[in-house]
């Protein structure tokens, strides 16, 4: 069954597993750290800061275009355009449906923006 399943082999093999495991483990950490808080944010307080959140997306999403290029120029494969772009293409989404949900619902903002 181990065998089956991939988990046996020599040192060489388990080296690319582990890293592979710990890849997915941060995936999933980072997917959930990064749809949870800012895309919620920025829906509950788009009202006041959609121009602000918009901008730093958009600063945010040259920045990772130039690592996807940079890891695509080291790898010498278009690899890591696929995984980054799948990314950010997301995120991209995401940022975009919760800002215009947060602008078109109405509801109270979480921060007081009275002095």
């Amino acid at each position: 069954m181990a065998e089956a399943a991939g988990l046996e082999g020599g040192a060489a093999g388990s080296g690319k597993r582990m890293l592979t495991v710990a890849v997915a483990a941060e995936m999933v950490y980072q997917l959930v750290g990064s749809n949870m808080s800012s895309p919620q944010t920025a829906e509950l307080n788009a009202a006041a800061r959609a121009p602000t959140i918009s901008k730093w997306v958009n600063l945010t999403n040259a920045e990772a275009v130039a690592w996807i290029i940079f890891l695509c120029v080291l790898d010498q494969s278009l690899w890591p355009a696929l995984g980054g772009g799948l990314a950010l293409g997301g995120m991209v989404l995401k940022y975009r449906y919760a800002i215009s949900s947060g602008l078109s619902s109405g509801a109270p903002a979480t921060e007081n923006y009275r002095r």
